[in-house]
């Protein structure tokens, strides 16, 4: 008599990146669109950080990829407002003194996008599966990771409205102004990406240590945003003029380049799949919202290469559904409903 095979517990890490996360979106919809099946259906974990957490609530809250997709196509050219040379200079000499965008406008089309519950704005503690979002408390000076109630422990940010908590981990410092959540008093946000733009690791971690998943049963898709390698040769013995704003990509891809490596090799080589593009230096930014259509096809031309492809059918969206997910505590307001 054969074993019953054990199923796996699958984590779906999204990355950091602003406007990049077209490409992220694009993928997903490309792969929900030829499989027919939903991905949060298929996760027993998303985590995703910054734009990647956008991602990440959109599928909790039972978003298609495809109208995320959307979200950025539409919304992208309103949060990123930059269009002729004279206003791009005009944002960047703001950004010397104040954020470049509008925290406003960026929250304005989140809680757009997610939806309303009666009349209301859809809460985080809705998810219909496992979230786990990356930010910083730059007021207490600490990482902070926003949770639905999948432990005794996690029940604080399920009355947050899921707008704040997707603009919490999603503020770039100087893009966006920190983020107040009213449910956390004395606590102001920026972008989960200072110390976790790629979550692979932390989604490992996370179901290691409060949902005691070994790691042998886990199988872990890494998503990235694009990637451009940047050789800082010839600058090693610059001054700060020199390096200018290339030390900060230098420490953004080797902490994201270290967290998915070390969670691969905790899980194993064979249960980790990264899929990210290689793109020229410069050919696209957080903002670059010209590049919205090419994003979205490099997205879905990455999603669509035969070895890709096949692994996802596979091993993710292959019709086994992740375990129903039951919080261990609801939103207020569903048990008002109740």
């Amino acid at each position: 008599m054969n074993p019953i095979p054990i199923r796996p517990f699958r984590i779906l890490a999204l990355d950091g990146g602003g406007i990049k996360g077209t490409f992220t979106a694009a993928a997903l919809a490309a792969w929900e669109k030829d499989s027919g099946r939903r991905v949060c259906e298929h996760f027993d974990l998303i985590t995703g950080t910054s734009t990647g957490g956008i991602l990440a609530i959109g599928l909790g809250l039972g978003l298609p990829a495809e109208r995320i997709l959307q979200f950025y196509r539409e919304q992208g050219p309103r949060i990123f407002p930059i269009t002729r040379f004279t206003r791009r200079f005009t944002h960047t000499i703001r950004q010397l003194f104040r954020p470049k965008f509008s925290q406003a406008v960026l929250r304005a089309a989140l809680a757009e996008a997610f939806g309303a519950t009666d009349g209301r704005e859809r809460l985080f503690g809705e998810s219909r599966c496992r979230l786990l979002i990356p930010a910083y408390d730059t007021i207490r000076g600490r990482i902070f990771l926003f949770k639905t109630a999948h432990h005794e422990r996690f029940r604080y940010d399920l009355d947050i409205p899921a707008a704040d908590v997707a603009l919490a981990t999603a503020a770039a410092p100087t893009y966006f102004q920190a983020a107040r959540i009213r449910q956390h008093e004395g606590a102001g946000y920026v972008d989960g990406g200072v110390w976790a733009n790629n979550p692979a690791l932390a989604g490992v971690v996370e179901a290691v240590h409060f949902l005691k998943v070994p790691l042998e049963r886990m199988d872990v898709l890494s998503l990235g945003t694009t990637y451009a390698p940047d050789s800082v040769r010839e600058l090693a013995g610059s001054g700060f003029l020199g390096w200018g704003t290339r030390i900060v990509r230098l420490l953004m891809n080797a902490q994201d380049e270290a967290a998915w490596k070390q969670a691969m090799l905790l899980v194993g080589r064979e249960r980790f799949l990264r899929v990210d593009c290689e793109t020229r230096p410069g050919d696209y930014a957080l903002d670059s919202v010209a590049e919205i259509d090419a994003l979205a096809a490099l997205g879905r031309g990455k999603a669509v290469e035969k070895e890709i492809l096949e692994a996802v059918r596979a091993r993710f969206l292959n019709g086994v559904k992740a375990e129903p997910f039951v919080p261990v505590a609801k939103p207020s307001a569903q048990l008002a409903r109740a």
